[in-house]
């Protein structure tokens, strides 16, 4: 009897394994991460299948696959041909064409963050419209939750949206606050149920933060205190945001609404482009909002760093806190460094999520064999997310130069066309980078099995 069922249980392992390996194989477009599934399933045909219908994959629920690419407003002047082969590319994505003469402020200090948050909910006379990834309950978010309450209740339209999972542990209390006074506070796909887990893949990973349609902070920086406080504490990290004033504003705005429509019963209007005058400064700057996820083109982040990747003449700078970049982006990089640019990325010595340092250890290998240099930084994490190719572009926002940010999250970020601001950003590069020690980590035996093993999971850390 014994042998009947080890036979039968044989067979069906075999069909278990042929249909998970199959699915594998078709579901997913991008490679990274079917080794380490179908590794598990050979183990354990039955547990490997169910996990990876379970978690695995890019998988997209009908609710997020419904969602049409964000409608946001057009300058009138803005009709004109695109000026670059880049702008061409990304209007013919759907992408709306560069806004002219928008002010930007670079925001690189914790202590800066904290007070551009208080100075625009204080500026706020209409609406106040803010999404973060993860909101914590110390000091500088109970602060910015007390002002936004006392925006509500003198009559100013308060919106705050968390994600669910970024801000799981966020006690319910917080956002409760902000609900009595007025204001309305949501999780976006709040992860109450445990069916939630199967979507863990398009998470909210937006930062942003919009005041009447006319100011906006875009960038990484969370609202937590590691990430901006009044204090010197040694633990605050590195990030980078962008404080915008002009054109860009209202189209930042409609991505906020845009995400609010789809999670709550309430239609908020999104601004006129109009409500955002143009600023007449010497040195404005030319941008293009970039929506990434269910709602932006599809893949759109892909399609913009393989097109500047393969038409980079002289550097690709990269700063990242997380490097573990699709097969053919990495692809992409080695071929740029074939061709004598100037390829860096700068990471943390040590992140927040060390799986992923461990990760990115065969990837930084690769990279430097081919000529490409690798800087890290000692002294904290740097949460910063900014890409520069030669002085044809810059990209600032919320995607980080992972799996995740370029196929598996929604991201925003801008790209900067002006030579000006692409200097500016430039310069904070360079001087962050004298800070880092140059080349791959602790090239040791541990180090290396490590990476092999993270690695067959890249697309799911």
């Amino acid at each position: 009897m014994i042998w009947i069922v080890a036979y039968i249980s044989s067979v069906v392992g075999a069909f278990l394994t042929i249909i998970a390996m199959t699915i594998i194989r078709h579901r997913d477009r991008h490679s990274v991460g079917k080794v380490g599934w179908m590794g598990l399933v050979l183990l354990s045909p039955p547990v490997g299948l169910i996990l990876f219908l379970w978690l695995g994959g890019r998988k997209i629920s009908a609710e997020h696959e419904s969602r049409d690419i964000v409608d946001m407003p057009r300058q009138p002047e803005s009709d004109d041909q695109p000026d670059t082969p880049l702008e061409r590319m990304l209007l013919s994505r759907q992408l709306c064409p560069p806004t002219e003469k928008n002010r930007v402020r670079i925001l690189t200090d914790v202590r800066d963050v904290r007070q551009a948050f208080l100075d625009l909910i204080e500026s706020g006379k209409e609406a106040i419209y803010i999404t973060t990834f993860i909101l914590d309950d110390k000091q500088t978010s109970d602060l910015i939750i007390d002002r936004l309450c006392e925006k509500a209740r003198s009559g100013v339209q308060v919106r705050l949206l968390v994600d669910g999972f970024g801000s799981f542990i966020l006690p319910e209390e917080l956002l409760q606050k902000l609900r009595d006074a007025g204001g309305r506070a949501v999780r976006f796909k709040a992860m109450s149920q445990l069916s939630r887990l199967a979507y863990l893949n398009f998470r909210n990973h937006r930062k942003l933060a919009v005041c009447d349609g006319q100011r906006a902070i875009l960038g990484g920086a969370n609202i937590v205190e590691d990430e901006m406080t009044d204090g010197d504490d040694e633990g605050t990290w590195i990030d980078l945001s962008l404080w915008i004033e002009g054109p860009a504003v209202p189209q930042l705005q409609a991505v906020f609404c845009s995400d609010w429509n789809f999670e709550t019963e309430e239609q908020l209007p999104p601004a006129k482009l109009e409500d955002a005058e143009a600023i007449e400064d010497e040195q404005t700057s030319r941008l293009t909002v970039m929506p990434i996820g269910p709602d932006g083109p599809d893949e759109i982040l892909d399609d913009f760093w393989q097109f500047v990747i393969h038409h980079a003449e002289q550097r690709i700078w990269i700063c990242t806190p997380y490097c573990v970049p699709p097969p053919a982006a990495m692809r992409a990089l080695e071929l740029a460094c074939g061709r004598g640019v100037d390829v860096r990325i700068m990471v943390p010595q040590v992140s927040d999520l060390r799986p992923v340092d461990y990760a990115r250890y065969d990837y930084f290998r690769d990279l430097v064999e081919m000529g490409g240099r690798v800087f890290r930084y000692g002294g904290g994490m740097v949460h910063a997310k900014l890409g520069i190719v030669d002085d044809m572009t810059a990209l600032v926002g919320s995607a980080n130069f992972d799996v995740r940010s370029f196929f598996l999250n929604y991201e925003l970020s801008v790209v900067v066309h002006d030579q000006p601001t692409i200097e500016r950003l430039s310069d904070w590069y360079a001087d962050l980078m004298d800070k880092c020690d140059e080349g791959v980590t602790d090239q040791s035996t541990f180090r290396a099995a490590m990476a092999t093993a993270v690695r067959l999971f890249a697309s799911e850390l």
